[in-house]
């Protein structure tokens, strides 16, 4: 329930003021005393007030204008839910092949929210020194962002960092400006090791998990950005596959670095064996067009909220006061003046 005029409700502050004011009185037109002396006396002569504070307490409910809100209607919208996990291990601030291009800018609330440039690093002549394979990840991840936001598109998507473990930057939400945010500091903190599974949670784990919470598309898509640089388990494999399977994840590998750009490796092998899809890249464009190949992925149905409406039901504590004021009024008559 909430309150269409809450600043009604300040006239709840007359209550204290008033019992502080009426002390120990009493309602009635007659003081009997014996009341006083039975069990419950005390109680029977403060009825009245009692009653009177209750009406009170109700007509002021009734002007804030109490309302229940309810939905009116679902509406069918095509959606995924999409989770980007990006490797921040010491191996991801190895230098990248190729120039990154500059940010995207514009005049959307992305760019108002958080300059495109804001990652830059304020010594441009260090500028070259940053290209990074976490910067490649970086700037193709926040084209991706930017994209599903100009379009208005519906997807939900969530951003984790791993290394030794993974770090929720933010769960899965349809807030796209905080997840720019998000992918525009993701750099932050590059170090540690690599680890997909191997030690528990990796974040295949997280990310299916965080699925199940909070999963709302049959559309769910983890994209993992990695050098690919740590080995699998045959027991994690098949921990991870049984995962991914069971929950119908689709698993994009886009793999940077000279390792996964020559041979396959343990992360890309796993892709492969659940029906995903592995893009190695050797430099920022390519990186690019692999997040707009996964953009083709078809979306599913999901139901939310269309509409909700909002019902007064200031009736109800009129109707309350009113009865609260003949209560009082009878137990005054009844109980205290007789």
């Amino acid at each position: 329930m909430a309150f269409a005029n809450p600043f009604w409700l300040l006239l709840l502050g007359l209550l204290p003021l008033f019992w502080f004011w009426r002390g120990k009185q009493y309602v009635g037109l007659s003081a009997l005393g014996g009341l006083r002396q039975i069990k419950g006396g005390e109680f029977l002569l403060r009825l009245p007030l009692i009653f009177l504070n209750l009406a009170w307490i109700a007509l002021v409910a009734a002007l804030a204008r109490p309302q229940i809100a309810h939905n009116e209607g679902n509406e069918v919208i095509m959606s995924r839910d999409i989770i980007v996990a990006v490797d921040i291990s010491g191996s991801m601030g190895t230098a990248f092949a190729g120039k990154i291009p500059p940010p995207e800018k514009g005049n959307t609330e992305l760019d108002k929210e958080v300059p495109a440039n804001a990652a830059e690093p304020k010594d441009k002549s260090k500028q070259e020194e940053q290209q990074r394979r976490i910067d490649a990840a970086q700037s193709a991840i926040t084209r991706f962002v930017r994209q599903r936001f100009v379009s208005q598109e519906s997807d939900r998507i969530g951003i984790m960092a791993f290394d030794d473990e993974p770090h929720w930057s933010w769960p899965l939400t349809d807030d796209l400006k905080m997840i720019y945010r998000k992918g525009v500091f993701i750099d932050h903190g590059v170090g540690g090791g690599t680890n997909f599974g191997n030690t528990y949670p990796g974040p295949i784990d997280a990310a299916c998990e965080h699925f199940d919470e909070c999963g709302k598309a049959a559309t769910k898509v983890i994209i993992m950005v990695t050098d690919g640089e740590d080995y699998l388990h045959s027991s994690t494999i098949s921990r991870l596959y049984s995962l991914l399977t069971d929950r119908s994840v689709r698993l994009y590998v886009i793999g940077v670095g000279e390792r996964l750009t020559m041979r396959d490796v343990d992360i890309t092998q796993l892709a492969a064996s659940v029906g995903g899809t592995v893009f190695l890249v050797e430099d920022a464009d390519a990186m690019a067009r692999c997040f707009d190949m996964i953009n083709q992925l078809e979306r599913s149905e999901i139901k939310i909220a269309s509409k909700i409406a909002y019902h007064d039901v200031f009736y109800y504590f009129v109707a309350a006061a009113l009865v609260m004021v003949f209560l009082a009024a009878a137990s005054d008559v009844f109980i205290v003046s007789r």
